[in-house]
C-alpha cells in the first residue's frame, strides 16, 4: 500500500515531468542558439502519420471499451481521439514533397484544428448534458459517431482532392490563433480538472493517465502560438502529442492488467464527475456510485440493497431515531464503496484470496473513508465506512476496534452484510440456507458481531417470518 509521503513524492515527479516540456519551450526560446531551424520534412511526414495512428487507436481502444455507444461520455471521448487521428494525419500527409508538390494552408489549419477539435470532443464528455440532449444522443449513438466519422472523413478526403479548399483560412491571423490557442487550452484544463476530481474519487490508472495527457495535450496551443515554425521548440509539440499518447496507453495498460477486463477503462473514464455531482447533494448519483461498485462484481449483485433493507430492520427493532435510521440506510448503501478502487478480477475471482490479495481488498475500508471524506453527505458517515469490517472481540480491520469503540451503526451493518454474504452465491461456493447463515450469526455473536445487533437481527426474522426472505429473492 502507498504511504502517504510516497504518493506525495511521485505526485511531485509526476508534476515536475508535465511541466518540463514547456520549461524545455521556455529555454529553448530564451536562447536562440538553442532554437535552430530544423527542416525534417521526411520525418515530419513519418511521425505525424505515427501520432495519428495512436490517436485512431485510442479511439478504437475507447469504443471497444464500451458496453455500448448509447454511452454518451465515452461516444464523445472516442470522437476527441477521433478527430485529433484524422485531422492531424493531415498535418503530417500535406508536408509538401509527399503527397502534394507544395504548401496549402491545410497543413497550418490542420495543426490547430486538430487540437482545437479533440479539445472541443474531450470537454464535451466531461460535462453533464441537459437530460433531453441526453436521451437524444443515447437514443442515436451510432448515426453520431456515424455524423463525426464522415465530417473527418470528408476533410481528409477535400484536403488531397482540393487541395487548395482551405487556402482562404485565415490561420496566420494572429487574433485567430490566439483565439483558438486559449479555446483549447482552457477547454484540455477544464476536462483535466474533471478527470483529477474522478481520480481522486476512485484513484484508477486509467484517469491519472486521463488527467497527464490532457495536460501534455494542453500545451500544444503555447507550443503552436509562440514556436517558430521548423525550429526545435516548434518540434516540442509533435513529441507532445508522442509522449501523450505512451502516457495514455500505459495507464489503461495496467487498469487492463490489474481489473483483467478492458470495459474497466470504460467504467473509469466514464466516472469523470461524481465527486462534484455528489458534492452537489444528487441522489441520482450515490445510486449510479452504488451500480458501479456491484458491476465489478456481478456475482453480488444486489448485495448493498440487501444490506441496506436487513440493517434498516435490525435498527428500527433496536430502536434507534428517523436521523439515525437514514443515516443507516446511506452508510449500508454506500459501505462498500472503497471497492471501487479495487481490481474487478480481484473482487470476482473465482476461489480464495491468497493473503497478498486479501490485504489489497481489506483497504477498501479506508479508501471508502477517504472517498466519504471528500463528499459533504457522507462526511459524517465515514467512521461508519470505515469501521464496518471491525469485529466485535477487537480483531478486525482496518483499526482492530472493540465492542463500543465500534460505531453502532458499522455494528448493524455488519450483522447484515455477514449474513447477505453467506446467504449469496459466490463463484468458489454456493451460497447457505437461511437457517444455516441464522446458526452461523448465533455461532460468532459476541466474538465478531454484538451480541444486540444479532439478537435484533434474530427478532425481527421471528417476527416478520419468511417476509424478509421473500424481499431478498426480489432484490
Amino acid at each position: 500500500m502507498i504511504t502517504e509521503r510516497r504518493r506525495t513524492i511521485l505526485a511531485g515527479l509526476g508534476i515536475a515531468a508535465l511541466a518540463a516540456p514547456m520549461v524545455a519551450f521556455a529555454l529553448l526560446r530564451a536562447l536562440p542558439q538553442l532554437d535552430p531551424p530544423v527542416m525534417w520534412f521526411t520525418f515530419h511526414f513519418y511521425a505525424v502519420g505515427v501520432t495519428a495512428l495512436a490517436a485512431a487507436v485510442a479511439c478504437a481502444i475507447v469504443i471497444a471499451s464500451a458496453r455500448t455507444l448509447r454511452e454518451t461520455r465515452l461516444l464523445f471521448l472516442g470522437l476527441a481521439f477521433f478527430s485529433i487521428a484524422g485531422i492531424f494525419a493531415v498535418h503530417g500527409l500535406a508536408t509538401p514533397g509527399f503527397i502534394v508538390d507544395e504548401y496549402h494552408a491545410s497543413l497550418a489549419v490542420s495543426a490547430w484544428l486538430s487540437v482545437s477539435a479533440g479539445a472541443a470532443f474531450v470537454a464535451i464528455s466531461v460535462v453533464g448534458l441537459p437530460a433531453r440532449v441526453e436521451r437524444l444522443i443515447e437514443s442515436n449513438g451510432r448515426a453520431f459517431v456515424g455524423v463525426g466519422v464522415a465530417a473527418v472523413i470528408a476533410y481528409i478526403t477535400l484536403s488531397f482532392t482540393v487541395e487548395s479548399w482551405l487556402d482562404w483560412a485565415p490561420i496566420d491571423e494572429r487574433s485567430v490563433q490566439l483565439s483558438m490557442g486559449f479555446a483549447s487550452a482552457g477547454l484540455l484544463g477544464f476536462a483535466a480538472w474533471r478527470y483529477y476530481q474522478a481520480y481522486v474519487f476512485a484513484r484508477l490508472p486509467s484517469q491519472i493517465a486521463m488527467v497527464a495527457t490532457l495536460v501534455l495535450l494542453l500545451q500544444v496551443p503555447a507550443i503552436l502560438l509562440w514556436g517558430p515554425a521548423w525550429h526545435v521548440s516548434w518540434w516540442l509539440y509533435h513529441g507532445l502529442y508522442g509522449i501523450a499518447f505512451a502516457v495514455l496507453f500505459a495507464g489503461w495498460a495496467i487498469e487492463v492488467r490489474r481489473s483483467g477486463s478492458l470495459r474497466a477503462i470504460a467504467d473509469a473514464l466514464s466516472m469523470r464527475n461524481a465527486l462534484a455531482q455528489l458534492n452537489r447533494g444528487l441522489d441520482a448519483p450515490i445510486l449510479e456510485l452504488v451500480d458501479a461498485v456491484e458491476a465489478k462484481d456481478v456475482e453480488t449483485f444486489g448485495h448493498v440493497r440487501r444490506v441496506s433493507g436487513y440493517a434498516l430492520a435490525i435498527g428500527k427493532r433496536m430502536g434507534l431515531s428517523s436521523s439515525e435510521l437514514r443515516s443507516l440506510v446511506l452508510a449500508a448503501e454506500v459501505h462498500d464503496v472503497g471497492k471501487i478502487s479495487i481490481p474487478g478480477s480481484l473482487l470476482a475471482k473465482p476461489g480464495p484470496l491468497t493473503d497478498e490479495e486479501f490485504d489489497l481488498l481489506k483497504t477498501h475500508t479506508v479508501r471508502g473513508y477517504e472517498i466519504a471524506e471528500k463528499v459533504t453527505a457522507l462526511r459524517p458517515l465515514a467512521g461508519v465506512i470505515k469501521a464496518h469490517h471491525e469485529r466485535f472481540d477487537g480483531d478486525g480491520y482496518p483499526d482492530g476496534l472493540a465492542g463500543e469503540e465500534i460505531p453502532q451503526l458499522s455494528r448493524i451493518i455488519s450483522v447484515a452484510d455477514t449474513y447477505d454474504a453467506m446467504r449469496s452465491k459466490r463463484p468458489y461456493r454456493e451460497g447457505v440456507s437461511h437457517l444455516e447463515a441464522m446458526a452461523e450469526l448465533l455461532r460468532v455473536r459476541g466474538s465478531q458481531l454484538d451480541p444486540r445487533c444479532v439478537d435484533a437481527f434474530t427478532a425481527v426474522f421471528a417476527e416478520s417470518g419468511t417476509r424478509l426472505l421473500d424481499e431478498r429473492a426480489a432484490a
